[in-house]
Parts: structure tokens; C-alpha cells; sequence
């Protein structure tokens, strides 16, 4: 059987009983407490979803862009040329 050689619990039933009681108490703290913590990083990460959508200028979907003139297409491109004194790296 596994024994705690640093910590031998009281013969007394009354400490005993108050032992039990006190780590009980200090679990459930515990518990509580990281509750809390949780609710706060909660409030916190609303707040600043709302604060950055709020500061975030509009911007128009891209459905609209392509209703102003169906032509055009945007983005970045490059050229690629096809002679062979470019081929011949």
C-alpha cells in the first residue's frame, strides 16, 4: 500500500475530520476561483470582439466591386515572358 512517508495524518478523529474539512475547502477554492478566472477572460475577449468591430472601418463585399464593371479584374499578377533568353537561365 502507498504511504506518505512526509505527511502522517493524526491519530485524533476531531484533526482528522478537520484535515479533510480544510483540503476540501481548499479544492472547492480552487475550483471557484478558476471559474472566475474563466469568466473574466470570457468578458475580456467580448469586449474586444466588440471594440474591433466597432473601430474596423466598412468595407464592401466583393459582390458589389464586381457589379460596378464586370470587365475588370483585380489582384496582383505577374508577367511572364516567353522568348528564350529568358528560358535560359
Amino acid at each position: 500500500m502507498f504511504h506518505w512517508h512526509w505527511f502522517n495524518r493524526p491519530q485524533h478523529p476531531l484533526l482528522r475530520v478537520l484535515l479533510a474539512a480544510s483540503g476540501i475547502v481548499l479544492v472547492a477554492g480552487i475550483l471557484v476561483l478558476g471559474f472566475f478566472v474563466l469568466i473574466a477572460f470570457a468578458f475580456v475577449g467580448v469586449v474586444v470582439a466588440v471594440v474591433r468591430a466597432l473601430t474596423r472601418p466598412h468595407r464592401q463585399s466583393a459582390g458589389a466591386a464586381r457589379v460596378r464593371n464586370p470587365n475588370v479584374i483585380e489582384g496582383e499578377y505577374v508577367v511572364v515572358r516567353n522568348d528564350p533568353a529568358a528560358l535560359k537561365h
